[in-house]
């Protein structure tokens, strides 16, 4: 079992809290859950048995890790629109994201198929919750891969762009 994160590893994506919170669950909760990362780290790794870098990863491996884990994390607390949050969605793994960020706490709200955290408190209770919940965690991603297919494919997309040009002329 384990947590996966996409993406640059560094402070601006909030990973070093990320860690922390990830570090002090594996303290306080047993079981094999590790955290995997996928990306270029521009900050040091914690030496950790239960944290596993793969650095950078072609576009088949990213969605095949992403589809094999338990939960996307996303740390970040600035985000604009978060493709690897919608990429995790539409291949049925579960989504965490930090709360303190205003788009990635909407794709929890308006999906009904992810969770937010504001803390590690919320963090923990999240991730047991997502761990061991499976009728309840089957429906959130029924809900998020909706979430997905109904606003973010390319014929939605392209047909609100348009609708946005002709409002203006």
């Amino acid at each position: 079992k384990f947590i996966v994160y996409v993406g640059r590893i560094d402070e601006g994506k909030n990973c070093n809290q990320m860690f922390t919170y990830f570090q002090e669950y594996k303290k306080r909760n047993s079981g094999d859950l590790k955290l995997v990362l996928m990306g270029k780290n521009v900050i040091d790794i914690p030496k950790d048995d239960n944290i596993v870098s793969l650095g950078f990863v072609d576009d088949q491996d990213k969605f095949d890790g992403m589809a094999a884990a338990e939960i996307l994390m996303l740390p970040s607390r600035f985000e604009s629109l978060s493709m690897v949050v919608l990429e995790a969605m539409s291949v049925d793994t579960l989504v965490l994201v930090n709360g303190e960020c205003t788009v990635l706490k909407g794709h929890c709200t308006k999906s009904n198929g992810a969770l937010y955290y504001n803390n590690y408190y919320e963090f923990e209770g999240a991730v047991n919750y997502l761990l061991s919940h499976p009728e309840e965690t089957d429906i959130m991603k029924e809900n998020a891969k909706a979430y997905v297919h109904d606003n973010y494919r390319w014929d939605v997309i392209t047909r609100k762009l348009n609708e946005l040009i002709c409002s203006i002329g």
